[in-house]
């Protein structure tokens, strides 16, 4: 239960000299009685309840924008803004040099905390969903929006977060899905680079989440407000494991800490980092501890062979080298071999692997990063504004990559993906006419938000990328089958 919520209103009740429901104003509180309960206006088990399977078509759709309606009480908007400003500082103000760092990043400010959950109303297609949890979300995106002064930030939704004070959102689901992320399209004038990333990751046969193009009103108190376009994305947690493994019993963890690295030194920072998004009653990291020792086992130099049986016998290496490949084809460098965060891990039962999911494209394809800061160096030395083919820039303090490329065998492999990426999933002809296809559907709603880039240059940006890449990627392949 939101106690300090509710403790706030039983306090204006008692100003007021009325009584809250469920609450009394004696300072207890009591539940709901079940016999009270009922279910908003339209609840229905495909559309309200959590029996009937996730309905990708209509959260996901892929030839039309939807369309969200949030509200938020005053109060709770408040109360979000207060929490953001503890953590960030004020809004329309720089904080750079207020915030934690993340480790060995200058200039890097790392969001320590997730942002409070509040209350909200949530309608989309006629129908309604009440007390549906949202808050803020995101780190580089949450940051810059805030400190520019921007009402646009990314949201999350999580729609029986608040099952325990409003027992009529039991189990309450958004068409078969209990959470959805909500990307302000940070650094993408496009909004179609999470899109298309995912596409070419479920192309080459690796997992990745869903997305959708969607407008988004928000009445606050003041009225409704169009934020303008928003990507929404599946959650790692809520569907993706169980949609592409069939089974989401086995540990998933978000990674975002220094321990993510996995560097020689960080065992001691290994739970702190990777966290749990299940299974949270079990104080059981022994998968990842496993992982951790065997990165560094002297095997590796003594015996690379039985270093590498011991290693797959652990970990989907074949599956991390090809999200390798298909991340320095696509410019992927905001996250493992620059940035500690955007990928989970999941142990799957039936093979009792860890798997690398990747998260967070946004800033795919741009041929920049770090929102164009000039300078800006993350842990493993590289700039963030580009990602080698060869990752020879990545240091050790980066293992997975810097170990497995730098063992013939592996890096034999991880070539042979490059090469599969080039000649399936990147498909540059392909990916112009999803492109072009993104553009017809996203053009009606690009003038909406003021302040951003040409959208129809942005897009043709992003297509003569892509066949940059292309050429670049087939370039690599031939040479390092010619060495």
């Amino acid at each position: 239960m939101n106690w300090g919520r509710t403790a706030c209103l039983i306090g204006l009740a008692a100003l007021m000299g009325v009584t809250v429901p469920g609450c009394s104003t004696s300072g207890e509180v009591a539940p709901p009685a079940r016999e009270q309960v009922t279910r908003s206006e339209g609840w229905t088990d495909e559309t309200h309840g959590d029996s009937a399977a996730p309905d990708y078509d209509a959260v996901f759709p892929q030839d039309r924008v939807n369309r969200l309606e949030i509200t938020v009480t005053p109060e709770d908007w408040e109360a979000m803004q207060a929490n953001l400003t503890e953590l960030l500082g004020p809004r329309g103000v720089e904080q750079r040099d207020r915030q934690p760092r993340a480790p060995g990043v200058p200039g890097w400010i790392a969001v320590t905390e997730n942002p409070v959950w509040v209350p909200a109303t949530v309608e989309c297609d006629g129908l309604t969903w009440t007390n549906v949890g949202i808050r803020y979300k995101g780190n580089s995106s949450l940051r810059s929006g805030w400190s520019s002064g921007s009402i646009k930030l990314p949201l999350k939704l999580d729609f029986d977060e608040f099952e325990d004070e409003y027992p009529e959102t039991s189990d309450q689901r958004f068409y078969g899905f209990k959470q959805l992320a909500l990307s302000n399209a940070f650094s993408d004038g496009t909004y179609m680079r999470d899109a298309i990333a995912s596409d070419i990751l479920r192309e080459a046969g690796l997992p990745a989440a869903e997305t959708a193009l969607y407008e988004v009103m928000l009445d606050h108190g003041e009225g409704p407000v169009n934020l303008g376009r928003y990507v929404a994305i599946e959650v790692v947690d809520d569907t993706v494991v169980d949609r592409f493994f069939g089974d989401d019993s086995g540990n998933i963890y978000e990674a975002d800490g220094p321990g993510a690295s996995l560097a020689e030194g960080t065992s001691d920072r290994l739970r702190a980092s990777f966290l749990k998004e299940n299974n949270q009653q079990e104080a059981d990291w022994t998968d990842i501890e496993e992982l951790y020792a065997i990165l560094h086992s002297d095997e590796r130099l003594l015996d690379p062979v039985a270093w590498r049986a011991s290693l797959e016998s652990a970990f989907n290496v074949d599956g991390f080298l090809e999200w390798l490949a298909v991340g320095a084809v696509i410019q992927h460098w905001d996250t493992y071999g620059q940035m500690s965060h955007n990928f989970y891990l999941y142990h799957d039962p039936d093979t009792d692997l860890l798997n690398w999911i990747s998260w967070d494209h946004n800033q795919v394809l741009a041929g920049g990063g770090m929102a164009g800061r000039a300078g800006v160096r993350g842990p493993g030395g590289g700039t963030g504004r580009a990602v080698s083919l060869g990752r020879e820039e990545v240091g050790a303090n980066w293992p997975l990559i810097r170990y497995l490329l730098d063992d013939p065998v592996y890096h034999d492999r991880y070539v042979g993906f490059v090469g599969e990426t080039v000649d399936g999933a990147f498909d540059p002809e392909a990916l112009e006419e999803q492109c072009r296809d993104l553009a017809k559907l996203i053009a009606p709603y690009a003038t909406e938000a003021s302040g951003e880039v040409d959208f129809e240059s942005a897009v043709q940006r992003l297509i003569d990328r892509i066949y940059e890449r292309h050429q670049a990627a087939a370039d690599f392949v031939a040479a390092a089958g010619g060495a």
